[in-house]
C-alpha cells in the first residue's frame, strides 16, 4: 500500500496567512487540510489569505472541493483569498480539466499573490 502524505502549515506574511500544501494532496489528507484552511480563515490577526499549491505533487477531487469550499467561505467573510503556484504539471492538469482553473483566483507564485493581496 502506497503511503500518502500532505504537507501543511501556515504562516503569516504581514496581514496575509499563508497556507503552504506540499506532497500529495488526497482523501487521507482532507483533516489536515481542512484544518490549515480554517485556521487562516479565522486568524484575526491576518485579513487575506494566499495558498501556496507550488509544493504539491499529486491532488485529487477531494482537495479540488476543499478550495472550492475555502474560496466560498472567505467570499462570505468578505476574505479576499488567492492561490499560488507555480503547480506540478499533473495538479496544474486537474485544475485545467475540471475548469476549477477559471473559477479559484490563481497567481504564477507566491511573491506576485502577496504583491496582489497587499
Amino acid at each position: 500500500m502506497t503511503s500518502h502524505r500532505v504537507d501543511t502549515h501556515v504562516k503569516r506574511n504581514e496581514r496575509t496567512a499563508i497556507v503552504v500544501l506540499g506532497g500529495e494532496a488526497d482523501l487521507h489528507a482532507t483533516g489536515q487540510v481542512v484544518g490549515a484552511l480554517q485556521e487562516a480563515l479565522q486568524d484575526e490577526d491576518t485579513d487575506a489569505t494566499l495558498i501556496d499549491l507550488s509544493g504539491l505533487t499529486f491532488a485529487d477531487s477531494v482537495l479540488l472541493n476543499q478550495l472550492l469550499t475555502a474560496h466560498a467561505d472567505h467570499e462570505a467573510k468578505g476574505r479576499p483569498v488567492l492561490l499560488a503556484g507555480p503547480l506540478n504539471p499533473a495538479v496544474g492538469r486537474l485544475f485545467e480539466i475540471t475548469g476549477t482553473d477559471a473559477v479559484l483566483p490563481l497567481v504564477d507564485d507566491v511573491e506576485t499573490g502577496l504583491r496582489r493581496l497587499h
